[in-house]
């Protein structure tokens, strides 16, 4: 893997960032392709002292595709409507049952919804579809996605660097953290959503139940 991240370090700093756009635009827009992978390879090749490349200009790059990409699902989203989403979906792993779930999620939760998503492997590709479906606000999609991205980006990208040519060791800091991250993120907003129901009935009047009228009973007692 060293004399990889050696030969890469060869390439041209424009083409580098070029294809980082290009991949992450394209993850964001439904692909099935792993950006924590590119983000790492590429963040280690910032450590190397010949590479060109700096690890701002890399974030910056990375957290612009997500964005053109985001916000092109996010069109077709909200163009094309659930059909078109489906349609599409043979092709990105997103059935009905999937896009339901998503939908649903978003509709709850709104803007804080899309940040969560995009910090989030594997609903981070088909989160942007469901948004433009339920018409959420451009702005507030805009400035979710950019931080969520943002932050994303960062991470992994500060993570390749600090690690520099040992790329099998991120690599297996996020096999080993993924899951139990996501699980954590599962029950915190699972925790969210109990809190947010116990809450809503709080005050509620339970309703009433309606009179027996004094001629029901008298027919009820004729009859026994």
């Amino acid at each position: 893997m060293t004399q990889l991240i050696t030969s890469l370090s060869n390439i041209p700093p424009v083409a580098v960032c070029l294809f980082v756009f290009v991949w992450l635009a394209l993850e964001s827009c439904g692909a099935p392709v792993p950006n924590e992978l590119v983000l790492l390879l590429v963040g280690s090749l910032t450590a190397t002292t010949h590479s060109g490349l700096s690890p701002i200009v890399v974030v910056a790059v990375a957290t612009l595709g997500s964005l053109v990409g985001a916000s092109a699902a996010y069109i077709i989203g909200l163009r094309g409507g659930r059909a078109a989403v489906l349609k599409l979906g043979r092709r990105i792993r997103l059935d009905e049952k999937r896009l339901d779930g998503v939908e649903a999620w978003f509709a709850r939760t709104g803007s804080f919804a899309i940040f969560i998503a995009r910090i989030t492997p594997f609903v981070r590709t088909v989160a942007s579809f469901p948004a433009g479906m339920l018409r959420l606000p451009r702005r507030n999609f805009v400035l979710a996605t950019l931080a969520g991205s943002l932050i994303w980006c960062i991470v992994l990208v500060t993570l390749g660097h600090i690690l520099g040519a040992n790329y099998d060791r991120a690599l297996k800091l996020i096999e080993e953290y993924t899951v139990p991250a996501i699980l954590v993120l599962a029950a915190v907003v699972a925790s969210y959503f109990w809190l947010h129901s116990r809450l809503s009935h709080v005050g509620e009047v339970p309703a009433a139940v309606p009179a027996t009228s004094e001629t029901e009973l008298a027919s009820e007692r004729e009859q026994s």
